[in-house]
């Protein structure tokens, strides 16, 4: 693969690092502290009151030291696993297999977000502000063949703007469970999306009525109508109910 496709999968593996270090920080720093401290003094205050005795809740404490070491090691494991940097340059990879781009065209994507890079007219930094979202740092970027988001669910949504027919925005309204210790709330939240038609959706028997071929989903309105604007003015294929 050339140099242009390779330096753009290290640039994306330098971007998310300084978001990576950051959790890693706050669990090492402050997670992990405040889970010792929790369970080694509720594990000795346990031990006093069910015997009243200072032995007792000594070896309490130390029982909740060690469970909250080894509670805090699964944490710090899972976490360290699930932010490894090969795991956001394989994601970017799919992403890329998934728009369909093929090895020789590879080159070219890489040169064109690379450029896209330095130029505050094809791109925008935000993060993603919602529910489970845990301010991910997230980018729109516009090229002058590729549109895509960087940051989201699924990580990398590319589109290769010579499939497409139209883009549309549109509104959908999701629901999520948040679950505590000994509760359960239902959150409803609108998610602001961007989707993109293909050419060949006859041939695939999907008319104007069936899902979009890819969506894009942002939080906030404001950051996809930006979006939208920019996909507007370079592509001309945005409608909306009143064109």
């Amino acid at each position: 693969m050339g140099n242009n496709y390779q330096a753009w999968m290290d640039y994306e593996s330098k971007w998310i690092a300084g978001y990576r270090k950051k959790l890693m920080r706050t669990t090492t720093h402050i997670t992990i502290p405040i889970v010792l401290v929790f369970l080694t003094l509720f594990m000795g205050a346990v031990g006093f009151v069910d015997r009243m005795s200072p032995e007792d809740a000594f070896y309490g404490a130390v029982g909740g030291f060690f469970c909250g070491a080894v509670v805090c090691g699964v944490i710090y494991l899972c976490l360290r696993f699930g932010l490894r940097s090969g795991k956001y340059r394989k994601l970017v990879r799919q992403a890329v297999e998934t728009a369909g781009i093929p090895e020789g065209e590879r080159e070219q994507l890489g040169a064109e977000m690379l450029a896209a890079r330095d130029d505050p007219r094809q791109r925008i930094f935000f993060e993603m502000v919602g529910f489970g979202s845990n301010h991910t740092p997230a980018r729109f970027v516009l090229t002058p063949h590729y549109a895509c988001l960087i940051g989201g669910y699924p990580y990398a949504i590319l589109v290769r703007l010579a499939d497409l027919r139209e883009i549309r925005p549109g509104e959908e309204r999701k629901v999520a469970v948040g679950r505590g210790t000994q509760t359960r709330r239902v959150h409803t939240f609108t998610l602001h999306t961007i989707g993109y038609y293909r050419r060949d959706r006859a041939d695939r028997d999907l008319g104007p009525g069936d899902l979009p071929d890819e969506s894009m989903g942002f939080f906030s309105e404001e950051i996809r109508d930006k979006a939208l604007a920019m996909l507007r003015e370079g592509t001309g294929m945005v409608r909306t109910g009143a064109d």
